[in-house]
C-alpha cells in the first residue's frame, strides 16, 4: 500500500522505536519527485533497523513503466513539476515524430561518421602539431560519447546512468581539447604571441611589443578582462531552474519515453558550471600572479574551464528552451553537433593545404610527376 509519509517526519525519528508500528517488519520503498529526497529517507531508515530501499529516479522515471493510455491505467498518474500536474502521456504530432527519427537515425550516425573519418585524417596528416592532436583528441572524445549515448539507447532504453554520463564527459572533453586547439592555433598560426622570435600580429595595434620592450602586453591585458567575462558567463546556469519533465508517447508507432532525470540537470547545470569556474579563475590567476612564461599554463587552464562551461551551456539552453517538449531539445542538440563536426571538416579543408602541409606536397608531386610523364 502507499501512503505519503513527509520527509521531515522520516527524519525526524530518533531511533526503530519511533517508526510507526504499520512500517515495521515491512519492506519499504521511498518515492519521491526525481528520487534524491526519497533516497535520503532511505537512508535514514536504513540507519534506524528499517529494510527501506529508494526508487531510482523517482516519479521521473516511474513515468518509463507507465506506458500507453489504451494498455495501462498507471499512464493516467501525473507527475507535479512546478507545482503544476504534467500528464505523463502525450499524442505526437507526425512532424515531431519524424524530427526524432531524422534527429536518431540521421544526424547522429551521420556525424559520428564524419567524426571517425577526422579522427583518421588528423592522425595520420597533422605531424603530431599541438593544436591539430588537440583537435584529433577533442572528436575522439566526442565520438566515444557519442558511442556510449548510443549503446545506452540501444541496449538499456535510455536508463543506464554510467553510459550517459560517458556521453556527457565526451562532449565536455571535446569542449575543452577543441578550445585548446582553437587557442594554441590561432596563437601558432596567426597571432604568435608565444613565439620570442616572432613579431606579435597584433604589434600594429599596440606599436610597443613586451617581446622587444620593457612595455606590458595589450593581449595578455584583453585576457584580464576576457576570463572574468567568461566566468560571468558561466553563474547562467546556476541560476536555471532544475524541471521534472518525463512524458511517454509514441514514435512511429513504437512507445518512446522523454526524460531528461533530475541527476544529469544537477551535474550539467551545477557541477559544470562550479568546475568551469574554478578552472577559469585558475587561469586568471595564473595569468596574473605567474612571472615566466604565464601564457602557456593559463591557456591550457582556460581551455580546459571552456569544456564544462561550454557543455553546461548547451545543455543549459536547450533543456531550458525545450524543457515542455523534449523532443525539439535532442533535435537541436543533434543538429548542432552535426554543423559542429561538419564545420570542423570544413575549415580544415579550405585551409587544408597551411595545415596537412605533408599531404599538399605529396599531391604537388604527384600532380607534377603526371605532367612529366605526360610530356
Amino acid at each position: 500500500a502507499a501512503e505519503n509519509w513527509p520527509v521531515e517526519r522520516i527524519k525526524a525519528l530518533g531511533s526503530a522505536d519511533d517508526v510507526p508500528q504499520r512500517f515495521k517488519g515491512r519492506k519499504l520503498l521511498t518515492l519521491c519527485n526525481v528520487g534524491m529526497t526519497g533516497a535520503a529517507a532511505a537512508r535514514h531508515l536504513r540507519k534506524l533497523g528499517l529494510d527501506a530501499a529508494n526508487v531510482r529516479g523517482g516519479m521521473q522515471e516511474w513515468v518509463v513503466v507507465t506506458g500507453d493510455p489504451a494498455e495501462s491505467p498507471d499512464s493516467r498518474l501525473q507527475i507535479v513539476s512546478q507545482g503544476e500536474p504534467v500528464a505523463t502521456f502525450r499524442e505526437a504530432p507526425w512532424y515531431e515524430q519524424w524530427a526524432q527519427v531524422i534527429s536518431g537515425f540521421g544526424m547522429k550516425y551521420t556525424y559520428m561518421a564524419l567524426s571517425a573519418v577526422l579522427i583518421v585524417v588528423l592522425l595520420v596528416w597533422s605531424d603530431r602539431q599541438p593544436d591539430l592532436m588537440a583537435l584529433m583528441w577533442g572528436q575522439v572524445f566526442f565520438l566515444i560519447g557519442e558511442a556510449a549515448c548510443a549503446v545506452n539507447y540501444v541496449v538499456f532504453n535510455e536508463r543506464s546512468y554510467l553510459t550517459e554520463y560517458a556521453h556527457g564527459f565526451g562532449m565536455l572533453l571535446c569542449f575543452g581539447f577543441t578550445a585548446y586547439a582553437v587557442f594554441e592555433g590561432m596563437d601558432r598560426r596567426l597571432i604568435k604571441l608565444s613565439d620570442a622570435d616572432t613579431k606579435c600580429a597584433a604589434l600594429q595595434l599596440c606599436r610597443r611589443c613586451i617581446k622587444y620592450d620593457d612595455v606590458p602586453c595589450g593581449l595578455k591585458r584583453m585576457f584580464y578582462v576576457a576570463i572574468p567575462a567568461t566566468i560571468v558567463i558561466a553563474f547562467m546556469p546556476l541560476c536555471a531552474s532544475l524541471k521534472i519533465t518525463a512524458y511517454n508517447t509514441r514514435i512511429m508507432g513504437t512507445l518512446y519515453t522523454y526524460v531528461h532525470p533530475f541527476v544529469y540537470q544537477a551535474f550539467e547545470a551545477r557541477l559544470c558550471p562550479i568546475a568551469g569556474i574554478v578552472l577559469l579563475a585558475a587561469s586568471l590567476a595564473v595569468l596574473v600572479f605567474k612571472k615566466d612564461d604565464p601564457v602557456v599554463l593559463s591557456k591550457v587552464l582556460f581551455a580546459a574551464g571552456m569544456g564544462p562551461v561550454g557543455f553546461s551551456m548547451l545543455r543549459t539552453i536547450f533543456t531550458g528552451l525545450y524543457a515542455d517538449n523534449l523532443v525539439w531539445s535532442w533535435f537541436w542538440e543533434e543538429g548542432t553537433e552535426l554543423l559542429f563536426v561538419a564545420g570542423v571538416c570544413f575549415v580544415l579543408w579550405i585551409f587544408r593545404a597551411g595545415l596537412f602541409p605533408r599531404a599538399a606536397r605529396g599531391a604537388q608531386e604527384r600532380g607534377t610527376g603526371s605532367l612529366v610523364v605526360k610530356e
